[in-house]
């Protein structure tokens, strides 16, 4: 496919890897005209940049683990931010690096140096020679030497900034997040490239997540560019001074999404979508206060405020760290003491809101352009589906899907995929039967439903989303680098490649 520049001893060899959470190549191209995008320009006009497609679902929490192991999800485990369980309460998922080590361990074992700093979805700490590490989003970041703490605490970084549910809230505008993601951005960067005037490293790989937490809230406003750009422009400048310490060393920058980002104009209710079809069946009591909701014209019942303030604020995560025992107990009592309906046109649902000895199938986890359908057989506590008919369900869901249209006749998904092809072992989580994705523009939604359509316009957190589009890009200096394509499990073998030439 390509080579990059020889050397005679791999351990003199310098690989520099950015990260950048959700970045589509339309984007970058766009931002690149507009802005003085001087390092992406590079890549772009003297190196190779193209799409890769990347996990099922496109998610943070699947794709930047196999970018690390070259593994799908089902062999390192994270099939989503969250996994199913049995008793279909959603448990937090997250990537054990111990279980299934980043390529980086590798490096580390054949005496090369790496510095990583918040990788996506490491949030341990490791203890390999020869490493420099910041653990990642989503949770607060941590050194682990006092060489990296010193350096955090000089720039005041303590991890991404966590600004969203003060965004969601309408505390704080778009235009400020700017500047608090700007900000953290630098930060890493200044942190890095200090840590590089002082120690000599072969390895180097920053990921900045900002991007996309910005670009769910911006990217189907008018202006979105002028949100964006600052963003782009202060992950351009650490990309500018990987490229001249690549030059300088005969080293090779490369560029990483974990997947790509688009402007969304409308939602598809798809748990909406699967009661009305019969595919799925509401609690009689949410029946009851989703009837009688819309006969009345009055604020919310307070059982629904609660409710929605528990699942969706700061309680959230307190329930998210929860055991899963307790856990269960908290999902039973809030589905039967809060069984409320919203008095608006919409109400928020969630699945301990379903008679699941009455549902055949059901949409969970993924909140995205892709779905994930489950089909309530015995994995599940209520499970009705017997095995033998579980093909003949997907063939009649698959079927379904096909047909739906928006409100013009459009139709608008783009594919059907049988989930159980997709994972090369049998997982450890309760795995999807299907992957439902829609068309450009549109997002498929697993809360909301409405008794009269099966859409609703994106609120301000959903005003962009993912699609299976990532990018990769290498700047090889002296050498033309043309990619054709690229795996997402390729990344980690081909960078282990790299050194061991």
């Amino acid at each position: 496919m390509f080579k990059f520049a020889q050397c005679v001893d791999y351990l003199k060899k310098h690989l520099y890897l950015i990260g950048i959470d959700s970045a589509p190549l339309w984007l970058i191209k766009e931002l690149t005209e507009k802005g003085s995008l001087k390092g992406f320009q590079k890549i772009l006009n003297y190196g190779s940049l193209i799409e890769m497609d990347t996990t099922m679902p496109p998610m943070t929490g699947a794709a930047w683990p196999t970018i690390y192991t070259g593994k799908n999800p089902s062999v390192h485990g994270v099939p989503d931010f969250f996994e199913m369980k049995s008793d279909y309460t959603p448990d937090l998922a997250f990537y054990n690096a111990e279980k299934t080590p980043p390529f980086w361990k590798e490096l580390c074992n054949k005496g090369l140096n790496s510095l990583v700093i918040t990788p996506a979805m490491d949030t341990n700490v490791p203890s390999y020679k020869n490493l420099d590490f910041i653990s990642g989003f989503p949770l607060k970041a941590k050194p682990n030497s006092e060489f990296i703490e010193l350096l955090m605490k000089k720039e005041n970084f303590t991890g991404e900034p966590d600004i969203e549910k003060d965004m969601k809230a309408g505390k704080m505008t778009e235009k400020e997040a700017v500047t608090h993601f700007v900000k953290s951005i630098v930060s890493r960067s200044k942190i890095a490239k200090e840590a590089m005037e002082k120690k000599k490293y072969n390895f180097v790989y920053v990921c900045f997540t900002e991007t996309d937490r910005l670009q769910h809230f911006v990217l189907n406003m008018k202006d979105y560019s002028e949100y964006l750009l600052p963003i782009y422009k202060a992950i351009d400048n650490f990309i500018q001074l990987c490229i001249e310490r690549a030059e300088k060393e005969n080293g090779v920058v490369m560029l990483v999404s974990d997947h790509g980002a688009q402007p969304i104009k409308e939602k598809l209710l798809i748990n909406s979508w699967l009661v009305k079809n019969n595919f799925a069946t509401l609690n009689d009591s949410i029946l009851k206060s989703i009837s009688m909701s819309s006969t009345q014209n009055e604020k919310a019942p307070l059982s629904y405020s609660i409710r929605e303030k528990a699942m969706k604020t700061g309680l959230r995560k307190v329930y998210d760290k929860l055991p899963h025992s307790a856990k269960k107990v908290v999902h039973k009592s809030v589905g039967k003491v809060l069984s409320s309906a919203s008095s608006g046109e919409y109400t928020r649902l969630h699945l301990f809101d379903y008679n699941m000895d009455k549902t055949v199938a059901f949409a969970g986890i993924s909140n995205i352009n892709v779905a994930t359908i489950f089909i309530n057989d015995n994995r599940f506590k209520n499970g009705i589906v017997k095995s033998n008919e579980i093909n003949k369900i997907k063939l009649s869901l698959s079927k379904s899907f096909a047909q739906i249209t928006d409100k013009n006749g459009k139709k608008i998904i783009k594919g059907i995929y049988d989930a159980t092809k997709y994972y090369t072992t049998k997982p450890s989580f309760i795995a999807p039967d299907l992957f439902v994705e829609a068309m450009p523009g549109y997002s498929i939604d697993i809360f909301n439903f409405s008794k009269t359509t099966n859409f609703m316009n994106p609120e301000p957190p959903k005003r962009g989303d993912h699609t299976r589009m990532a990018i990769f890009g290498v700047y090889a200096p002296k050498e033309k680098t043309k990619l054709s394509s690229i795996k997402i499990t390729g990344i980690a073998n081909l960078i282990l490649k790299y050194f061991s030439q």
